[in-house]
């Protein structure tokens, strides 16, 4: 009896040892999910269906009877469908498994429950219903799909790419919370699946797959996110899907705010300009004829500020602007729903993503998130409207400014009419705002906090009339005298530019403030200024004209002589100039991190090669069992033990039933049959065995020659290899001691190196070299 006879292992993989693979690697998934959550209250669900759909998966499959019908995967649906409604609504089942109407009705409310929960949670959340109803429908599904490609279609590697399904979930939603054992986790899942064909042959020999596996996975885990950019987490969002943001109201604090007597800072801001802005928290443009009130604006919770706020309405993209940033620091006591800003923003750095804004006011908002203690930086866009353009800007279709041309019918006659007198001499809308903001500040008018703190249209005629007030009766006034001459006007809120400290800004409650915004067409929002006291400051350059009464004060006088001095285009020029410098400045900071960061790219090198390394263990491996085995020429044994590792290297797994000879015809690609459609060499029809477990004669006598007497070799032989096995026959059936010299085992491994190498793909010789097979499947 040939001692190399044995039986044919099945190259199938056993279908509980698939089971256990698929559980496990859905296990290692669910522990990579944890990231997301607080506790695992959601877990015992999740994995009592997992372990459900892997054994009813594994009993059809090794069942003849039943791996016969092909239903394996509907008894998966079904003990699913019954699980989840167990699992999820148990109180609603007949008898504890029959499933009723009420039962899915209960299993889609946890759903719909879940998704409210996604809106109104940030990770880590807590184990909600929903979200344990989501989980144990969605590991389900997905165990389902992936057993079903591990077990009958074969396909562990489109099954380990459905893990990252999973896996981005943790990955956009929690991404601070991801450590690097959830990493491990998910990787170790994703080689199982991989690796799940090859364990039925495998031996784990010293444990060195099991070692270099986990080497990888880890260095993977840990190196992988370090090369990588930063991905960008999904928005949180808000508790509620349904209708409307609703705020407070900034306006109606005014009066209390600038007679705080606490000056201390709320927060302080460097700015790229020459000089500070008026930063604003939203606008106020909702009049019904007695209080002012912000418009409640839909909610968008993926309308997320980090993300970038859209353009100003109206404002060209080629003029009347420059871009500039701010840096703003808020101190913990100024904890409110508005980010300060001036308008208008583009781009903010630094704040959650929950932080929403309005497109319309651009006003941005925290959806559960309050200013206290936020450090930002936002660029943002300072407005500087030509002249000639305001003064050419033709009157808007009221329908697209229903709200911002309101003017309630309680209003008092006496408003409009004023209105009417101040603005007789205007010829466009323009002149007609200047007109009004310099009626306000001509002299006649007295800032003052004792004033009622009411805006009403009553309140507002006894302003006209009283002409004292402070900037919540001076902007209402203005506004709504505006609408009455059809020009589109709302109020903004926010705070003076506050007081100068070092190279900063500090904004005190003593800054807030309230100004109007008009409308133009071609130029968009506008800011006026016709508060003439208080934390207003100058009014804007493109707010005061000739178009001034003669009944003005010497200050206002001085305002009139202003338009002589509105920028042209040399002067806009020279205002682009300086707002490049600080760009440039910011280019080269930005340069400098590139630079410093060069630790980053060394610590990115050293990682790529230790994980380069990692993947060069197999092939050293293999080296040193290449040398053990050819070592000792006298060893013949051990260097067919090679002779045969070299084969499955290359994809030409000897046959240890069959003979020397015919093995020998295998590596030298002269065997009978050729190979079968797997790579392994074997004759396409077998010779009639003798039934005694030894080689039919007939086969014996067609491919072993009579071995030589010791020390003489057949005229014949001319291959390293057909010497080999002249030796070796003479050891294992003549009884005789035989030797080779190291240069003829040299010889032989070249020889059967270069036979199997020009007999397979380019492919397989590289993962003959780098990943050989012989490591993870040993010869017998």
């Amino acid at each position: 009896m040939n001692p190399e006879t044995r039986e044919n292992p099945d190259t199938h993989s056993p279908a509980w040892l698939e089971a256990c693979a698929v559980f496990v690697a859905m296990v290692l998934a669910a522990v990579g999910l944890s990231a997301v959550f607080s506790d695992f209250a959601w877990l015992p669900a999740v994995l009592i269906s997992i372990l459900l759909i892997v054994v009813i998966g594994a009993i059809f499959r090794s069942v003849p009877v039943l791996n016969a019908t092909g239903a394996a995967v509907i008894a998966q649906c079904i003990v699913g469908l019954i699980t989840v409604l167990v699992l999820c609504a148990p109180s609603t089942l007949i008898l504890g498994f029959v499933p009723t109407g009420s039962s899915f009705t209960t299993v889609i409310d946890l759903l719909s429950s879940g998704v409210d929960d996604l809106y109104g949670t940030t990770p880590p959340a807590p184990s909600t219903p929903g979200f344990t109803a989501m989980l144990t429908i969605a590991f389900t599904l997905i165990t389902i799909l992936i057993d079903g490609l591990v077990s009958d279609l074969r396909a562990p590697k489109v099954s380990g790419v459905l893990l990252l399904v999973l896996w981005m979930i943790p990955v956009f939603f929690a991404p601070a919370q991801v450590q690097w054992w959830h990493v491990v986790a998910i990787l170790a899942a994703f080689l199982i699946l991989i690796l799940s064909p090859y364990f039925p042959a495998t031996k784990w020999r010293g444990g060195l797959t099991a070692t270099v596996a986990g080497a990888v996975a880890v260095a993977l885990g840990v190196g992988v996110p370090v090369l990588l950019p930063e991905v960008p987490t999904l928005p949180d969002r808000a508790a509620n899907d349904k209708g409307d943001l609703t705020v407070t109201n900034p306006f109606l604090d005014l009066r209390a705010d600038l007679g705080d007597r606490d000056d201390s800072t709320l927060f302080n801001y460097t700015t790229t300009e020459s000089e500070g802005r008026p930063i604003r928290l939203t606008s106020i443009n909702s009049f019904d004829g007695q209080s002012w009130a912000p418009t409640p604006f839909p909610l968008d919770p993926f309308a997320i500020a980090n993300e970038g706020l859209p353009w100003p309405e109206g404002l060209p993209r080629n003029k009347n602007y420059s871009e500039e940033r701010i840096n703003v620091t808020i101190t913990d006591d100024y904890d409110q729903q508005y980010l300060p800003s001036p308008y208008a923003p583009q781009q903010p750095t630094g704040l959650d993503r929950r932080w929403i804004y309005d497109e319309e006011s651009l006003t941005v908002v925290g959806n559960g998130e309050k200013s206290g203690g936020q450090d930002y930086t936002m660029e943002y866009l300072s407005i500087n409207p030509d002249v000639n353009d305001l003064q050419s800007a033709t009157p808007v279709d009221s329908s697209d400014f229903e709200t911002e041309l309101e003017v309630p019918d309680s209003l008092p006659a006496s408003v409009h009419e004023t209105a009417e007198k101040v603005t007789a001499d205007a010829d466009n809308q323009w002149e007609a705002a200047v007109l009004l903001q310099a009626y306000f500040r001509g002299g006649d008018f007295e800032y003052s906090l004792d004033a009622p703190e009411k805006a009403s249209g009553d309140a507002i005629s006894d302003f006209l009339a009283d002409k004292k007030g402070y900037c919540v009766q001076f902007s209402s006034a203005m506004t709504i005298m505006a609408r009455t001459m059809g020009i589109p006007a709302r109020i903004g809120v926010g705070f003076g530019a506050g007081t100068e400290s070092g190279d900063g800004y500090e904004v005190s409650m003593q800054d807030s403030h309230a100004w109007p915004e008009l409308y133009f067409e071609g130029a968009g929002w506008v800011r006026f200024e016709p508060t003439p006291g208080g934390p207003a400051g100058n009014p804007p350059k493109w707010t005061v004209a000739s178009g001034s009464t003669s009944e003005n004060s010497e200050e206002d006088s001085e305002e009139t002589s202003a338009p002589t001095d509105e920028p042209t285009d040399g002067a806009q020029e020279s205002e682009a100039a300086e707002s490049e410098s600080p760009s440039e400045s910011e280019t080269t900071a930005a340069g400098e991190p590139a630079g410093a960061n060069i630790s980053t790219y060394l610590w990115a090198g050293l990682i790529v090669l230790v994980i380069l390394l990692l993947a060069a263990i197999p092939a050293l491996w293999r080296l040193i069992l290449r040398r053990r085995r050819t070592n000792d020429p006298e060893q013949l044994e051990k260097v067919w033990t090679e002779v045969r590792a070299l084969s499955t290297d290359y994809g030409q797994s000897l046959d240890p039933s069959r003979t020397l000879r015919f093995n020998e015809l295998v590596l030298a690609s002269r065997a009978p049959g050729g190979t079968d459609d797997s790579g392994d060499a074997s004759p396409k029809s077998d010779p009639p065995s003798s039934g005694t477990g030894t080689d039919s004669t007939d086969e014996f006598t067609a491919l072993r020659s009579p071995a030589p007497p010791s020390g003489a070799r057949s005229s014949e032989t001319d291959t390293a290899l057909s010497a080999f096995v002249n030796a070796l026959e003479s050891q294992r059936y003549g009884g005789r001691k035989e030797s080779i010299s190291s240069a003829e085992v040299g010889a032989l491994i070249d020889e059967v190196r270069t036979d199997l190498a020009d007999n397979t793909s380019p492919g397989s010789r590289i993962t003959a070299r780098i990943w050989p097979a012989s490591i993870f499947n040993p010869p017998r």
